[in-house]
């Protein structure tokens, strides 16, 4: 029926193409423009005809001044019987306008005698200038070949190089991509194709604006199922039809060709094996050639005029998020909570007369005791850990589960200082002695530092004076500040062994500020209050000013990476508690925008025969975030930002901030055994998670452990949540009518 309905339309004029990125020439004398069109709100699609029978699309901005376009829409790589590879190309050979929508078809036939039928449908979607297309191929006749992939989408009509364009691929892509290392994808602006894969992407999404004009042009794979199963991987060519994943992307030329490619290759860089500082290194995907088989898939795309970057980016990942839809996860977050406390006092352990968490316990549930070791901040989280403990004592007047914490915040205070006057971070107690290769971060000492502060201030509300915990407080920011620069920048890290500086890169300065904020409101001495005023400056300057959001980590150093955003967030939200200056919370929302998107917000799922993953298989992605450019991992670290989120949607009253909120808080908890009705199978605790995980191949294998910093993660924002609000579930804070004079009264001190 599908093809008698393309002979319905017209018989097609097949052209073949050895390349195509290259639409050729189009005669113009016999072009007859207009024959059908789907008007937008700033830009509209018109379709021409070339002679009797063949029609080709463009886009157009609503004042003409921009175009892409397809003149040849109809593209498919044929793999031959031979591995040999051959492009065939060619426009559409029927149109038929019905209602709001354009059907376009066509047929392919390839050398060794494959043809292939294409039915295009487009047609806008709601009134923000965005387009669809949605695409039926099918195999009407297998020939030779073996297997074949098809492409959508648009070029520029006029020449123009890569380097007048700013881009937006999340998590891999933004502006020129000036910050990233030699070997992630996107590093040079040299190369000619720019493919990734979608399993990747926080969403299938790549935008493109011409800095000269602001014209922004974007595409996105709209209702992506992304399967793929475990045999999938490698850099040699995979030939199957279980794939049901697309790449995003672009062909680099004289003028820029933007689209979805099905199923998804990637190249000419690939993170597939890891990724490499070479080019031409691809992981080509095809579907075979058998009859009757069928591809369906829907590009959504736009054209519109931005002002600036960020509000391309924001605009644009707010249109297609919104297409995305993701669901909100539902989990009972009480449960979540006490699971996570009650880990912490499982494996809670004194050694040698300390006291702490293991680093990481394995996901069936044991911890070997070479695990046990004391980080105070980053991935140990042993302060601020402590200081929930501390907490939830109070609270449910278990003087035991008080104590523990207390132990730990007690040593810290009394262990931690060097003979020199620098802060030590990494401790061993079995055999007891400090890691004197790993140097203090100010990512860890931050984290640390905040969580014997936050410990106090929940002994000091119950009537408790723990004096000698802000006393190390105190010295602890004393002696940091010795060594921040005259330009109000910190030091990466610090050699304590020698108490000097060990790395002077800045990149890391907002680790410090939120620490130097509260100590502020805990004692009222200035002094801390300017030297966080001074960061802050350095930071707007050097991060918001520049969109520069690299080096978030003391593990994976200056790269892009999302909690370099996340601790830029948190450090100009405590600036504007400080300060009540918008100038900060303008800031925030930058870093928010660009934040979200490194979080999933479409579902990768995990291969049913993916053998080895740990990640359960039966719950969704999304809410998991990209951990850095130049990697494949992702993890559940933005759970802690939820709170962070719902500050800056309520001050901003953009819903997106509301959703992604929803997401850090909820939808991190699919890898979280906390469901005693479906417990995750090989999980040894409720309250079990894996620290990091694969979304590409080979999807869902993980680390294979627990780390107990997730804990902190997943509490805090359900803390200040319940401190803040008196509840921790935002659908439920979102009926109160004075959730934002709540809000307000806890900015004034944050509970100082």
């Amino acid at each position: 029926m599908f093809l008698i309905l393309l002979l319905f339309f017209a018989g097609c004029k097949k052209t073949p193409a050895d390349n195509p990125g290259d639409p050729g020439k189009t005669p113009v004398t016999d072009t007859i423009k207009g024959v059908a069109s789907i008007k937008g709100t700033v830009s509209g699609l018109t379709f021409n005809k070339v002679g009797e029978n063949a029609y080709y699309v463009v886009l157009s901005s609503s004042d003409g001044s921009t175009v892409y376009e397809q003149k040849k829409p109809l593209v498919t790589e044929l793999v031959n019987n031979d591995n040999t590879v051959t492009w065939i190309d060619a426009m559409y050979s029927g149109l038929t306008a019905k209602g709001d929508s354009v059907l376009c078809t066509g047929i392919l036939t390839g050398k060794g005698g494959s043809v292939f039928s294409f039915l295009d449908v487009y047609k806008k979607l709601g009134a923000d200038g965005t387009f669809e297309v949605i695409r039926n191929v099918k195999v009407e006749k297998a020939g030779t070949e073996k297997g074949f992939s098809t492409r959508v989408g648009f070029q520029r009509n006029i020449s123009s190089d890569i380097t007048g364009y700013d881009f937006f691929v999340p998590s891999v892509w933004y502006k020129q991509n000036s910050y990233v290392p030699a070997n992630a994808l996107a590093s040079s602006m040299a190369d000619e194709f720019y493919w990734f894969r979608e399993d990747r992407l926080p969403l299938p999404v790549f935008m493109a604006r011409d800095r000269n004009t602001g014209q922004t042009f974007s595409v996105f794979h709209k209702d992506a199922d992304g399967a793929t199963f475990s045999e999938e991987d490698g850099l040699s060519r995979v030939i199957d039809g279980r794939m049901k994943f697309a790449s995003v992307g672009m062909q680099n030329k004289t003028r820029p060709l933007i689209g979805v490619t099905y199923p998804g290759s990637e190249g000419e860089r690939t993170g597939i094996f890891g990724m490499a500082t070479q080019n031409n290194r691809w992981a080509y995907r095809s579907h075979p050639v058998t009859n009757n088989f069928e591809q369906h898939y829907k590009m959504a795309f736009s054209l519109t005029h931005e002002q600036d970057y960020m509000s391309a980016l924001k605009n644009t990942w707010s249109r297609y998020y919104a297409l995305a839809n993701p669901p909100i996860y539902n989990c009972n977050l009480t449960t979540v909570y006490n699971d996570q406390i009650n880990l912490l006092n499982r494996y809670w352990k004194t050694i040698n007369n300390s006291a702490g968490f293991p680093f990481r316990i394995q996901v069936n549930g044991t911890a070997a005791d070479a695990d046990y070791n004391w980080n105070m901040g980053f991935v140990g989280q042993q302060l601020p850990n402590a200081s929930l403990l501390i907490r939830e004592g109070f609270i449910k007047g278990d003087d035991q589960l008080r104590l523990k914490g207390e132990q730990i915040v007690d040593w810290w205070a009394a262990n931690a200082l060097n003979a020199n006057g620098a802060v030590r971070t990494w401790y061993d107690p079995a055999p007891q002695t400090w890691r004197t290769g790993y140097e203090t971060f100010m990512r860890v000492l931050g984290d640390g530092m905040l969580g014997m502060l936050w410990a106090w201030k929940f002994e000091k509300k119950n009537g408790i004076n723990k004096d000698n915990w802000l006393q190390f407080c105190k010295t602890a920011a004393d002696w940091v500040l010795i060594k921040q620069n005259s330009d109000g920048s910190f030091p990466r890290s610090v050699n304590f062994t020698t108490n000097m500086v060990s790395n002077s890169e800045k990149t890391n300065t907002s680790h410090i500020i939120p620490f130097l904020v509260e100590l502020f409101f805990a004692t009222d001495n200035n002094f801390y209050k300017q030297a966080a005023l001074n960061a802050g400056n350095f930071l707007y300057n050097d991060s918001y000013i520049n969109f520069k959001y690299i080096g978030g980590t003391p593990d994976n150093p200056n790269v892009p990476d999302k909690e370099a955003a996340s601790m830029a967030l948190r450090a100009y939200l405590a600036l504007y508690d400080l300060t009540k200056d918008s100038k900060w919370m303008n800031a925030a929302l930058q870093a928010a925008y660009y934040y979200q998107t490194w979080i999933y917000s479409w579902n990768v799922p995990i291969p049913p025969d993916e053998g080895m993953a740990t990640y359960p298989k039966n719950r969704g992605t999304t809410g998991l975030s990209i951990i850095a450019s130049a990697g494949n991992g992702c993890d559940t670290y933005a759970a802690i930002d939820a709170f962070a989120f719902y500050r800056v949607y309520l001050y901003s009253n953009d819903v997106i901030f509301l959703n992604t909120a929803r997401l850090c808080l909820n939808n991190t908890k699919q890898a979280v055994n906390w469901d005693r009705s479906q417990p995750i199978s090989g999980y040894g605790d409720p309250g079990i998670a894996v620290e990091a995980m694969n979304l590409i191949p080979h999807r869902g294998r993980s680390v294979g452990y627990y780390l107990p910093w997730q804990a902190y993660n997943f509490i805090e924002p359900m803390v200040l949540f319940k401190d803040v609000f008196g509840d921790m579930d935002i659908a439920n804070i979102e009926n109160m009518p004075n959730k934002k004079a709540l809000l307000e009264a806890y900015t004034l001190k944050r509970g100082y």
